[in-house]
């Protein structure tokens, strides 16, 4: 009787985790369906990635390494007579953009169909790292600890805002936080199969974003904690500090393992770094001032050099290599993107800018739910060692952020969430004094219960648009597009909810200033083009206008749209004036 009623527990717990992990497949899919390709996964990441699979060259590759993008890419293989645009010059040319224009709207006429299928595999990855979640809170805290972060995780409006994107995101936040999680499970419990898979799941994080970097000192920023303390007999619970010698050599093997996993991502390419690599001309000149600078002047034979080398010696790593330097480059050498905060814009990057968008596009309730957990911290109990394995990649991040120049939009944070999730989970691990009291137990679980409603009534609220979403901090996101960098309300996702509001409202002739990658032709808009005074003052039309495009026509600032589509779209109407 005790082992059927201990199989009947483990299947009603299995039944709520499933449930949590359905919702949040339907409510990514959903959604998904109404919006149409952002400009990234147009021009940058579908086509290239089945051009991975289908060729076995990587010269379209992005500034991130090729796994998610060949994940998304399995689909399309299954897909009857699609066409890969190789006669056409931007192949040759290596156009990433003119060629991905060219396999989504000419050589195949199915777009959506293309773009549906890309981005099942990022939603499946969203599921898994919803489930790891609920694991390693589980683990930590119990199973209504576990169930709690799951549940934030599942309707959290940045969680679903970009797994249902082509884009690298969401495989980075679920490959970072398995491989953290998994040299965690190799701190405490060292065994030969979790080591391997440690470093499996490293170099599948390194293959995801280039942010996956930062793994390598936060392994390292864990082997010297576990170093410090054991020496004053605090990891007991951590067998790997018994044989701290044994232990710094298990990371580097984790490494080594990591680097392979990364050598077969890009299939055991052997070229040299410059051979079908994108801007070789500017790369070149880069690597000439580089040289300048650190040798000097008249180091001529030092530039040609290495220049033959990098032009003719085939050497592995090569796509990777070159990809992290354009990335490192963007990320802290080249201003690209200026932020804007509260209407602001600034020409340097701002240390604080993530932690704004961190606040500003977090549901309100998960920020409760952490200061909560930070305030009635000495009430829970938890193992303090343990949770720096959730606390210090968030801290870590986050300094990664606030130093970089890349200030833009909030998926540049994304990893950090899981982590969080898991870290309030510790709620419901209530002290024995806590419990015994029934009236504080009752109001503490009535607050958790409000908390945890009032964050699925912000998801609910906010769907399908949750790209566009800001907590009541700012108002929600009727107002908000002015608080942050546009591109944390506009990609160029709601070109389709354009074609069906002019549509529903029999509008032909509209002005159209749009950012996004798509021809408007795709969804059937007839469009007009914007004259040079229309800038300055409107005529008598309807105009569509993107938030990241709306300084541009400096009208906007005066008038108000007289619809919002998705909140990223402007609607304009002056045909009556």
């Amino acid at each position: 009787m005790a082992d059927k009623t201990k199989v009947t527990g483990k299947f009603k717990k299995s039944l709520v985790v499933g449930g949590l992990l359905a919702i949040f497949f339907i409510q990514a899919v959903a959604s998904m369906v109404q919006k149409s390709p952002t400009a990234d996964e147009a021009a940058h990441h579908i086509a290239p990635g089945y051009s991975f699979l289908k060729t076995r060259d990587f010269r379209l590759n992005s500034t991130a390494p090729p796994l998610i993008e060949e994940l998304c890419a399995i689909p399309l293989l299954f897909m009857k007579d699609l066409k890969l645009p190789l006669d056409h010059p931007s192949w040759k040319n290596i156009a990433r953009a003119e060629f991905s224009e060219q396999f989504l709207y000419y050589y195949n006429k199915n777009t959506d169909q293309i773009v549906f299928w890309s981005r099942i595999p990022c939603v499946l990855m969203g599921v898994l790292l919803g489930f790891l979640v609920y694991f390693w809170a589980n683990k930590l805290y119990g199973f209504r600890s576990g169930i709690l972060a799951l549940f934030l995780y599942s309707f959290s409006p940045s969680i679903l805002a970009h797994t249902r994107l082509v884009t690298a995101d969401i495989g980075a936040s679920c490959f970072i936080f398995m491989a953290t999680l998994s040299f965690y499970m190799y701190c405490k419990n060292p065994s030969f199969k979790i080591l391997v898979f440690s470093g499996v799941t490293f170099g599948l994080a390194q293959l995801t974003k280039y942010t996956a970097v930062y793994l390598y000192p936060l392994y390292f920023v864990f082997f010297l904690l576990i170093w410090f303390f054991s020496k004053k007999d605090f990891m007991v619970d951590y067998i790997v500090s018994r044989n701290i010698r044994k232990f710094f050599f298990s990371i580097i093997f984790i490494i080594l393992i990591g680097n392979l996993v990364v050598f077969c991502g890009y299939l055991f390419e052997v070229k040299p770094l410059l051979l079908n690599d994108i801007d070789v001309g500017e790369k070149i000149a880069y690597f000439e001032a580089f040289i300048t600078k650190v040798f000097g002047e008249n180091r001529e034979w030092v530039k040609d050099g290495f220049i033959n080398f990098a032009l003719n010696q085939p050497v592995p790593f090569s796509t990777y290599i070159m990809s992290f330097l354009g990335a490192s480059n963007q990320t802290f050498v080249e201003h690209k993107f200026a932020p804007m905060l509260f209407g602001t814009e600034f020409s340097g990057s701002l240390w604080y800018y993530y932690i704004i968008v961190f606040g500003l596009k977090t549901s309100l309730p998960v920020l409760l739910f952490l200061a909560l957990v930070i305030i009635l911290f000495k009430r829970f109990r938890g193992k303090v060692f343990d949770e720096l394995f959730l606390l210090i990649p968030v801290v870590i991040l986050m300094v990664f952020a606030s130093i970089s120049i890349l200030q833009s939009g909030q998926r540049y944070i994304l990893p950090i969430y899981p982590f969080l999730f898991v870290f309030i989970g510790k709620l419901l691990t209530v002290r024995e004094k806590v419990q015994k009291d029934s009236c504080q137990q009752k109001w503490f679980y009535a607050l958790v219960f409000i908390l945890a409603f009032s964050h699925l009534a912000a998801s609910a609220r906010i769907f399908p648009h949750y790209l566009a979403y800001y907590n009541t901090l700012v108002g929600g996101p009727d107002k908000s597009y002015k608080c942050l960098t546009h591109t944390n309300t506009d990609i160029g996702q709601d070109l389709k909810g354009l074609a069906e509001y002019l549509k529903k409202n029999n509008i032909r002739d509209v002005k159209l200033c749009y950012n996004g990658f798509i021809p408007p032709e795709v969804y059937g808009i007839e469009y007009l083009d914007i004259d040079e005074e229309e800038l300055l003052s409107p005529k008598k039309y309807v105009y569509a206008v993107s938030v990241q495009r709306a300084a541009e026509l400096k009208w906007t600032e005066i008038y108000e749209p007289k619809h919002k589509i998705g909140y990223s779209i402007f609607i304009y109407d002056f045909r009556y004036y």
